[in-house]
């Protein structure tokens, strides 16, 4: 990238950054353009300059996402078979903090919220869950050669969004005592197992 480029790309984080901030501590509706530019430094005008309104702001953190879900998975493709389901299962240990995340728990579930009001909303979740689904898919049907991929890849993706909500429920919840539950609940999915049917 060019100077300029990386300057407008910083800029651009620098807002949806702000934006994200604003939409957990004010809610969706509340979080207008005159807060969001308050919080990025920066003024509303300028801000329309990156992003036409809040629908697409909301469409570039989803994007800004599903870019480090595609870098995730292209990591993932360059591990052997063999090592791949114990590689899954560390990563998502040491991540476990992330996806427990009290801050992107109520940002993804503010985000949900306003999918059930606003279709282009709902539009742009479900297209980068698609997006991460049919990666996980390929993964395990393709790279592991498991059968049932799309049932394993949609209960990957539960217990990785329920653990986002259960954080919000249960605030006091010991994430390390997870950790070994979570490693071994992935291995097991990503095992042959009694779970196909011949």
């Amino acid at each position: 990238m060019t100077g300029a480029e990386k300057r407008r790309a910083a800029r651009i984080d620098q807002v949806l950054d702000a934006a994200a901030d604003c939409f957990v501590e004010y809610g969706f509706h509340n979080a207008g353009m005159a807060k969001i530019a308050k919080r990025a430094g920066m003024s509303v005008g300028h801000i329309y300059h990156y992003f036409e309104n809040k629908e697409a702001i909301i469409a570039a953190i989803v994007d800004r996402e599903s870019a480090l879900s595609s870098q995730r998975f292209l990591e993932l493709d360059a591990i052997a078979p063999s090592e791949l389901a114990e590689a899954m299962a560390d990563r998502a240990a040491r991540s476990i903090s992330d996806n427990s995340d009290i801050i992107q728990s109520v940002l993804n579930m503010e985000m949900l919220a306003e999918g059930q009001r606003n279709p282009e909303i709902a539009k742009i979740i479900q297209r980068h869950d698609e997006h991460v689904r049919k990666q996980l898919i390929r993964l395990f049907g393709e790279k592991l050669g498991l059968c049932d991929a799309e049932a394993r890849a949609d209960m990957l993706m539960v217990v990785v969004s329920g653990l986002a909500s259960r954080v919000l429920r249960h605030p006091g919840l010991d994430r390390a005592k997870l950790v070994p539950v979570l490693r071994q609940t992935l291995i097991d999915l990503m095992s042959p197992g009694p779970i196909c049917k011949r």
